[in-house]
């Protein structure tokens, strides 16, 4: 498989990053608000963390004093984009998309926090312990690498067999008409695909790689990788759990509408 050396990169990459952000408390000035929602948006970026993992360190960071605007904003960008679904999105499909998907990350994760400073009435969240008291388990290196080779290795087998069955099982020309024809159609599709495909944002890129020699276009990918966390009930679940139903409900349109707009958008550059 050509994607096979880059996996063990990705691997690598994902248990560095994984470790640093594990044994250091993440930190960002609560002095300015705007500077915060920035910086929590830009070290979401940076962390491995997927959404059930970063929804409990974004609820200790708020029981830290941080502001809210600024928690929801590094929820929201750490589970679209890290150092290995950049290195993996840029070596199989283009280093457009990598950077495509790094922008729309950090853009959503400011408009989230932006929205959060304007309704902050309505969304101050009920914050609860559930999840809270989560902490990670102080695991060995070769612990670490075993865990993320394991996950890892299961997602993307699952992509490679939901790509070769959709290839085996689907013309190219209705693949091609769904989501390379009219931007707006294709992008809903996309963005409906991702409740029984989307598994996580690096096993999607297989899947994504696969759609795309069949005619899938750049807007409604980028659509689908966006939106992608939103449609997983286990994100759906952590922000119910954590934040309760305002935040999830607010996660879920934002998300959504976002997505959409970004694909149309992408669509035409």
């Amino acid at each position: 498989m050509k994607i096979s050396p880059y996996l063990l990169i990705s691997i690598i990459l994902n248990v560095l990053a994984f470790r640093y952000f594990r044994d250091r408390k993440i930190q960002f000035s609560s002095k300015n608000e705007y500077l915060a929602i920035v910086s929590a948006a830009l070290i979401g970026l940076a962390s491995p963390l997927p959404t059930y993992a970063a929804i409990p360190i974004g609820l200790s960071l708020k029981n830290s004093g941080i502001p809210f605007s600024a928690v929801m904003a590094f929820i929201l960008s750490s589970p679209l984009m890290n150092p290995t679904i950049f290195f993996l999105t840029a070596t199989q499909i283009s280093l457009e998309m990598a950077v495509a998907r790094t922008i729309s990350a950090f853009l959503l994760a400011i408009t989230g926090g932006l929205l959060a400073i304007r309704f902050s009435g309505v969304l101050a969240p009920v914050i609860t312990k559930a999840l809270v008291e989560r902490k990670p388990h102080d695991r060995s290196l070769w612990m670490d690498i075993y865990g993320n080779t394991k996950y890892i290795v299961k997602y993307f087998s699952i992509a490679i067999l939901l790509s070769a069955a959709v290839k085996a099982l689907i013309p190219p020309e209705t693949i091609a008409a769904l989501l390379g024809g009219n931007a707006k159609v294709s992008t809903l599709v996309a963005i409906g695909m991702g409740v029984p495909f989307y598994t996580c944002g690096g096993s999607a890129i297989p899947f994504m790689e696969t759609l795309m020699e069949m005619g899938l276009q750049k807007g409604p990918m980028l659509a689908f990788f966006l939106a992608g966390p939103a449609t997983k009930l286990e994100t759906l679940y952590a922000y119910k759990s954590g934040f309760g139903t305002r935040i999830l409900l607010f996660y879920l349109v934002l998300t959504l509408l976002f997505s959409y707009a970004a694909g149309l958008i992408y669509s035409f550059l």
